[in-house]
């Protein structure tokens, strides 16, 4: 994990989040990595992928973190597999896709929003059987 971590520019020995939007780097990410540099002040660092939003990406980019955080923003990739393993956590809206490899990596959820309609019925699913919780705060 150490070794993947350094591969993707994560700092190796500071717990991980992954937080992310589908290939459209749709939803809430900008204040969501906000709201978790400012309630953790640096204790965890963040992946933010931020799929084909060029505009959250160089956003992202440029932003001066107050809390201290490691954030670490990407646009769209295609090896989701290794940011998963190298990660503690996931924030993720419902996506069925994302939610199905972060149920593969072991990794815990916790969904944030989801497409009306298309994505509400796999929020019941997560949290029903135990793998994850959904939270909009």
């Amino acid at each position: 994990k150490s070794q993947l971590r350094k591969k993707l520019g994560l700092l190796p020995d500071l717990p991980a989040i992954l937080l992310v939007g589908g290939g459209e780097g749709m939803g809430k990410l900008k204040a969501t990595v906000e709201q978790l540099d400012a309630r953790l002040q640096g204790a965890a660092q963040v992946a933010v992928i931020c799929g084909r939003n060029r505009q959250l990406l160089q956003e992202l980019r440029a932003k001066q973190w107050p809390g201290g955080s490691h954030v670490v923003p990407c646009g769209f990739v295609d090896n989701i597999h290794e940011w998963m393993a190298a990660v503690d956590t996931i924030i993720t809206k419902a996506g069925p896709g994302t939610i199905a490899e972060a149920l593969i990596s072991g990794l815990p959820i916790l969904l944030n929003g989801n497409v009306p309609c298309q994505e509400e019925g796999n929020i019941p699913y997560v949290v029903d059987n135990g793998v994850g919780a959904f939270e909009t705060n």
